[in-house]
């Protein structure tokens, strides 16, 4: 079975997964999102190339004002945040909503690049929505998605063997994760050499392999040649994964 490549399908799943990529931060839950009908206002400009069997720009562009109030709920600051502190923000938002953008089945070969911020006004074509919180926090953004490079995506249906061949020579960057834990900014700004992070982990635990922010395998550490390695020891959602538990 076959299905197109659209920027339509990628801006519908690209604004919805920004909405939700405020979780991980002291915001919590995803927002309550509804459409909105034209920007207003300087703001900030974050683009993502993407790369694959599509290629183009996903780019967001997040309303000044409500940004920054954002930002200084989610980073538990008690006086607005300030540019430096809001534009990296932005493109964490942005690099976690991209990485849903590459795990969502309508768009499965689609490859996200690292994301870049500016401030600027809002693109032509900007298709923007309002997110609010339950604490009444809130802010307007909206997004722009061209894939209009190379080939036009929007007419060519590729097979999956053919999507799939598109992108197995595309570098990945593979990350080992130990652990994971969340600290308010104030006590990341009093870390010094010699301070303890708990990790909230047994060391017996099995170490993370992801691609992204998607988790792809578990293992255990192991000594290659003096160097540190990871032994696999579960694949964890892929079909390779499932081929493998059928066999064995």
């Amino acid at each position: 079975m076959s299905h197109p490549v659209t920027a339509a399908a990628a801006a519908k799943v690209f604004a919805q997964a920004l909405a939700g990529a405020w979780a991980p931060t002291s915001l919590g839950a995803p927002a309550s999102v509804k459409p909105e009908t034209s920007a207003k206002g300087p703001g900030w400009v974050v683009t993502a190339r993407v790369s694959g069997v599509a290629t183009g720009t996903l780019v967001a562009w997040f309303e000044r004002d409500g940004a920054i109030a954002c930002a200084t709920k989610a980073l538990g600051l008690e006086v607005p945040a300030g540019d430096d502190a809001v534009g990296p923000l932005l493109v964490g938002v942005v690099k976690h909503a991209a990485g849903v953008v590459e795990t969502s089945p309508e768009l499965a070969g689609v490859v996200a690049a690292e994301a870049t911020v500016e401030i600027g006004d809002a693109p032509r074509g900007v298709q923007m929505v309002s997110a609010s919180w339950a604490d009444g926090t809130g802010c307007r953004f909206g997004v722009v998605v061209d894939l209009a490079s190379g080939p036009a995506v929007d007419d060519v249906t590729l097979s999956s063997d053919a999507r799939l061949e598109a992108v197995l020579d595309v570098d990945l960057p593979l990350v080992v994760r130990f652990g994971r834990t969340v600290m308010p900014l104030r006590a990341v700004a009093d870390l010094s050499p010699g301070s303890v992070v708990d990790m909230g982990r047994s060391p017996d635990e099995p170490v993370e392999l992801l691609v992204g922010e998607r988790l792809i395998a578990r293992g255990e550490v192991v000594i290659v040649g003096g160097n540190y390695g990871v032994r696999i020891t579960e694949l964890t959602g892929s079909r390779r994964s499932a081929e493998l538990e059928t066999r064995s």
